[in-house]
């Protein structure tokens, strides 16, 4: 299955999201497929498109504009491997291949009575891998981590490895 690795400009680490559907919508919106909250980036910015075997990219008339490397996207663009696609700060590198198992995370120290089912503890986790963003959170499903640096505690977000919905906690 297909994914992208996001990484945000001026901010250290990335995180990855398969592309489990046909069409996938990357916005600002918490309502979005993948979100990224960062105000270069529309509601609805792009969507990640599959047909015929091949990923296109749309860009889904935003303020900012969608990029293929130099190339500003007008309607559809076809992917390659390693093309990087820039959305406002964000730069995502589209991966045509498998996603690896996702690395270790960190310890959490958590209490007893934290809550698993809110993202933010009730288990014992994996370690920190050495390229694991320091805004990540763990899930409480699969352990996998994943980037919650531009979204609001609270917010809903689905898990890129395992889809299962997780809170964003508030990390401060």
């Amino acid at each position: 299955m297909a994914f992208v690795t996001i990484r945000i400009k001026g901010s250290e680490g990335y995180t990855r999201v398969a592309l489990g559907k046909d069409r996938m919508v990357l916005g600002r919106s918490s309502e979005t497929d993948i979100p990224i909250r960062h105000t270069s980036i529309s509601r609805e910015h792009c969507a990640f498109l599959q047909h015929a075997g091949e990923w296109m990219i749309e860009d889904l008339g935003s303020s900012n504009g969608t990029w293929v490397g130099k190339e500003k996207v007008n309607g559809r663009g076809l992917l390659k491997e390693k093309d990087v696609v820039k959305v406002g700060q964000a730069r995502l590198t589209f991966h045509a291949g498998e996603m690896s198992e996702p690395e270790a995370a960190i310890d959490l120290n958590l209490k007893d009575d934290d809550d698993p089912a809110s993202g933010t503890g009730g288990g014992e986790l994996s370690t920190r891998g050495p390229n694991d963003p320091p805004e990540a959170t763990a899930c409480p499903t699969c352990g996998g981590w994943f980037s919650v640096a531009h979204h609001v505690a609270g917010d809903s977000m689905s898990c890129p490895h395992c889809g299962a919905s997780t809170k964003v906690p508030n990390l401060v």
